[in-house]
C-alpha cells in the first residue's frame, strides 16, 4: 500500500472518469488536511524554516516571471503560477507523509527510498506488461487520461503516468536515492537481502528506464559516481572494510548478471532488442561507429536558442515552450521566459532545497549536491524541476532534527 501511495504522488496521472484533478491534487487535498488537523493536535506552527524559504523564493520567482511577461506584453503565464505548483507539490508531500504514517512507526528516509526505489520497478514493469499484453494495454488506454496515441506513434513505451523525459527526470531521483541508502545507509550495508534489492531496483530502472526514457542514465551515472567514490574510499589506517568489499562484490555480479541478461533478451526478443537500442543508442553507436551520438542529441544541437537583445538576456521574452521558442532545453526556455535574472532565482531555489536538507538528514551533503547536479544537467535537454523529491523530504521525519515529526 506504501507502494501505491509514493507511486500516486511521484507518478501523477488523471482518471478519465474524474479528469478535474490528478492523483498528485488529490494527495494534496489529504494533505492539507492532514496538517490542518496536526496542527490543532500540536498546537503549534508546523512550517520549518526551510519550507518558509523554500516558498519564499518559489513566489518571488513567480513574481519576478509577473514582472518579465508583464514588461514583454507576453500572455504566457506558466511559470508566473509556479507557486501553486510548490503549495500542490508541498500538499501532496505531506499527504503522502500523512498516509504512510498510519501504517508505519516511522516514515524516514531509508522507508521512503524503499518506496520509491519499488515504485519506479513497477513503473518499468507496468510499461512492459501495456507494451505487451493487449487486454492492460486496452485497460490503460480507456481508464488513464494519457497522450497514449502519441507514445505509440513515436514507438515509446510508458506507464502510468511515467513517459518521456519526466519519466527519465523522476527515475534519475529515484536512482541518486537509491545510491545514497548503498552508499550511506548502515542499515542497509549491513543486510545482503536489503543491498540486493536496491542495486537489483537500480539496474531495472537503468535498463528498462532508458527504454522509456533516455534521460534515465543521468541518475545512473551520479547514482554509480556516488556508490563508488563512497564505497571505494579508503578507511582510516588505509585499509577497506569486509562491509566495503562485501557491497563491491555484489554490485559487480549484480550488474554482471543484468549484462548477460539483457544481452541474452536483445538476442532472443526482436521487442526487447528495439527498445534496447533505443535506451542505449549512444552506446551502440559508439560501439558500432566509434562516435557517441543519438538522434535526440542531433536534434537538441538544432535548439540552441538565444534571445536576440541585451534586454531579452536580462528579462526575457515571455516566451516559454517548444511551440514558441523552438526549443526543449530548459536553460533556452528559461532565459528567453524569464532571463537571466529569473533563471538565477530559479537556480537558487532548488541549490537552497537541496542543500537546506543536509541539516536535516546524516551524512547527506553528497546526496544534497548530486540532486542539484542532476537538476543542472537535465535543463541542457528538457525544462522540468525535480521539486517533488523536494518536498517530500521536507515533510518525512529527519535523522538529525530533533524536532516534532509532524513539523516538515
Amino acid at each position: 500500500m506504501g507502494i501505491l501511495v509514493v507511486d500516486l504522488y511521484f507518478f501523477d496521472f488523471t482518471l478519465r472518469i474524474f479528469p478535474v484533478a490528478n492523483t498528485k491534487m488529490i494527495l494534496a487535498v489529504i494533505g492539507i488536511i492532514a496538517f490542518m488537523l496536526d496542527g490543532i493536535r500540536n498546537r503549534q506552527p508546523q512550517l520549518s524554516k526551510r519550507v518558509i524559504i523554500s516558498g519564499f523564493l518559489a513566489v518571488l520567482f513567480s513574481l519576478w516571471c509577473y514582472v518579465a511577461i508583464t514588461i514583454n506584453g507576453s500572455n504566457n503565464r506558466d511559470y508566473v503560477t509556479y507557486f501553486a505548483s510548490f503549495g500542490t507539490w508541498l500538499g501532496g508531500a505531506y499527504g503522502v507523509y500523512a498516509l504512510l504514517k498510519l501504517m508505519n512507526k516511522r516514515v524516514d528516509l531509508l522507508l521512503v527510498s524503499r518506496f520509491l526505489a519499488l515504485a519506479g520497478i513497477a513503473q518499468c514493469i507496468l510499461a512492459l506488461l501495456i507494451d505487451e499484453v493487449p487486454f492492460i494495454h486496452d485497460w490503460v488506454e480507456s481508464t488513464i487520461l494519457m497522450a497514449t496515441d502519441f507514445y505509440e506513434r513515436k514507438g515509446r513505451l510508458y506507464g502510468i503516468g511515467c513517459a518521456l523525459d519526466p519519466a527519465g527526470v523522476r527515475f534519475s531521483v529515484i536512482q541518486i536515492m537509491i545510491a545514497h541508502q548503498l552508499a550511506r545507509e548502515n542499515r542497509v550495508r549491513s543486510r545482503i537481502g536489503a543491498s540486493i534489492l536496491l542495486i537489483v531496483c537500480f539496474l531495472i530502472i537503468t535498463v528498462i528506464g532508458s527504454m522509456i526514457s533516455r534521460t534515465t542514465i543521468v541518475g545512473t551515472g551520479l547514482g554509480l559516481f556516488y556508490i563508488v567514490v563512497v564505497n571505494f574510499a579508503i578507511q582510516k589506517g588505509g585499509v577497506i572494510s569486509k562491509l566495503q568489499l562485501s557491497l563491491s562484490l555484489l554490485l559487480v555480479v549484480l550488474i554482471g548478471a543484468a549484462v548477460v541478461i539483457s544481452v541474452y533478451l536483445y538476442n532472443t526478443n526482436s521487442t526487447f532488442h528495439d527498445d534496447l537500442r533505443f535506451g542505449f543508442e549512444g552506446f551502440f553507436n559508439w560501439i558500432e561507429s566509434g562516435e557517441f551520438r543519438t538522434t535526440s542529441t542531433d536534434h537538441l544541437n538544432t535548439m540552441w536558442v538565444w534571445p536576440e537583445s541585451r534586454r531579452g538576456w536580462i528579462i526575457g521574452e515571455g516566451r516559454v515552450g517548444v511551440f514558441q521558442t523552438n526549443s526543449d532545453i530548459g536553460y533556452c526556455n528559461y532565459i528567453l521566459y524569464c532571463g537571466l535574472i529569473g533563471l538565477s532565482i530559479f537556480s537558487i531555489f532548488f541549490v537552497f532545497n537541496h542543500l537546506s536538507l543536509i541539516s536535516k538528514f546524516r551524512r547527506f551533503s553528497l546526496a544534497a549536491l548530486l540532486l542539484t547536479a542532476c537538476t543542472f544537467i537535465v535543463w541542457c535537454k528538457v525544462t522540468t524541476d525535480i521539486f517533488m523529491i523536494d518536498a517530500l523530504l521536507f515533510c518525512i521525519e529527519g535523522d538529525i532534527e530533533t524536532s516534532v515529526p509532524q513539523k516538515t
